[in-house]
């Protein structure tokens, strides 16, 4: 059933941004079985579902999000406003034609609907929380109005590996850059440079991996060779704020009698860069292209000034892991990441991630950030902050989960935090008292056109998910129900 309502979801595009249709979807599975629900302005769903045989236990809630990331194949002819996602099942596993495959967190809504749906001999009273556009700044949790939920019990489906119990998650906020440029007109060769096949990753969960930043990389190789002849026409990299970039691309002008010896000098030094990498980055490359073919050329460059401040902010940017944790060991407490650069309407723009299990160093990482951006000259500015969420020191809801899987998998569960922003950081900060414990199945390679769903997997976690609501029956006081699943 759990995989059916999975096939369903996935024939609703539903990437973020465009959450109207799967929000219907929902809207229209309630109304078919004269279940009450609401449906906000931010295309939230909540679907309620009275309690059988224990109408004085408190609600449970199940909460996931709506919308996926939508990633595809170049040669792919998917479109994501219109299309629903083409599943592959092979070797125990589904995966998508061509595209990300949007398990992430299409099965928290099929997990939500089987449950919804199935002839449980008793139930708690269900909240189905279903959020919007969470992958991309988590809009939808910040405008619900906690309000409509009576219960205090959440597990959050938005995890993507069986058996590890997330119970608490960093907070964050965007930090920006805007360094106006001047330019002028150069003559001189060309000499274009990049680095691509880092690891990247993403910035909460990777940062500790010594993944190598590709824009910070280039702005090191930039300074190293940085010399008075030398002028900068271009330099970008990166996409998301929240993802490490793994390839960036300058273009440099230098005077045609230094263009041999210039490159030269960037091969000793990319090779330098390749050996001291050699064991965190395997794959990276570098191509060095000197545009001697053309000759002399009139080129846009940024004025010195300019280069001058770029240079420095690219060197002075603290990236990657501030802190670890002093309360659960092996956690980055906090960390930063340049996510985005780019040189565009005479600007040089930075966006930079930052991430802490505690608010104060968040805006110390902030504060550090507006003093750089000072002393070049720049703007700087904050976008939308989200809150942490602390793992409780005592939490019999997260004890009970652990007991009925230990009991179900013969072995405890891993209860731990997460260096990501989750929406459960919003609904405690919505919700003091509430008690939230993040699970999911395996899915790998989220995010990208590799995702993949492991069968087995989804089903096992979906007969825990039934074991534990009779269970939360029983921790409520009410009497031994018959397990008849």
């Amino acid at each position: 059933m759990v995989l059916d309502y999975f096939r369903q979801i996935s024939s609703v595009p539903r990437g973020s941004g465009y959450n109207e249709k799967i929000s219907n979807f929902l809207v229209e599975f309630a109304r078919k079985r004269n279940l009450r629900y609401i449906q906000d302005d931010a295309l939230n769903v909540v679907i309620y579902k009275e309690a059988k045989g224990c109408e004085s236990c408190p609600p449970l809630i199940f909460q996931g999000h709506m919308d996926m990331v939508c990633e595809k194949v170049n040669e792919s002819a998917h479109d994501f406003l219109n299309d629903g996602i083409q599943i592959i099942e092979k070797d125990g596993y589904l995966t998508a034609d061509g595209t990300t495959l949007g398990a992430d967190d299409g099965i928290a809504l099929a997990y939500m609907l089987a449950l919804l749906d199935d002839d449980m001999p008793v139930h708690p009273p269900y909240e189905m929380v279903f959020t919007t556009d969470e992958e991309t700044g988590m809009s939808g949790a910040s405008a619900f109005d906690a309000s409509r939920l009576k219960g205090r019990h959440m597990i959050n489906l938005d995890s993507e590996e069986e058996g590890i119990f997330i119970c608490a998650c960093a907070g964050g906020m965007t930090g920006k850059i805007n360094l106006p440029v001047s330019v002028e007109n150069v003559d001189g060769i060309r000499i274009d440079i990049c680095v691509k096949n880092l690891l990247g990753g993403h910035s909460g969960t990777e940062i500790d991996k010594n993944r190598t930043n590709a824009v910070l990389l280039l702005g090191r190789l930039l300074y190293d060779i940085g010399g008075e002849n030398i002028r900068l026409i271009d330099i970008h990299g990166g996409n998301k704020d929240n993802v490490i970039p793994n390839e960036a691309y300058m273009s440099i002008v230098v005077q045609e009698e230094e263009a041999e010896v210039i490159s030269e000098m960037l091969y000793r030094k990319t090779e330098s860069l390749k050996h001291e990498l050699l064991s965190s980055e395997p794959d990276i490359t570098f191509n060095i292209q000197c545009d001697e073919s053309n000759g002399v050329c009139a080129y846009k460059v940024l004025c010195k000034d300019s280069f001058n401040k770029i240079k420095s902010l690219l060197m002075l940017l603290a990236d990657g892991v501030h802190v670890m944790s002093s309360d659960i060991c092996g956690m980055v407490e906090s960390s930063s990441n340049l996510g985005i650069c780019r040189l565009a309407d005479n600007e040089f723009q930075v966006s930079v991630s930052m991430r802490s299990q505690k608010e104060s160093y968040i805006h110390y990482i902030s504060s550090r950030l507006s003093v750089i951006a000072d002393i070049i000259g720049a703007r700087y500015s904050t976008g939308e902050a989200y809150p942490g969420w602390d793992i409780k020191k005592e939490s019999p809801f997260r004890d009970m989960l652990c007991r009925v899987y230990e009991k179900s998998y013969g072995k405890k569960p891993e209860v731990c935090a997460i260096h990501a922003g989750l929406e459960g950081g919003i609904f405690t900060a919505k919700l003091p008292d509430i008690d939230i414990v993040s699970m999911g199945p395996d899915i790998s390679d989220i995010h990208t056109v590799y995702e993949r769903l492991d069968i087995s997997s989804a089903y096992r976690v979906y007969a825990f998910l039934k074991e534990a609501v009779l269970e939360f029956i029983n921790m409520n006081g009410r009497e031994e129900v018959e397990r008849q699943i």
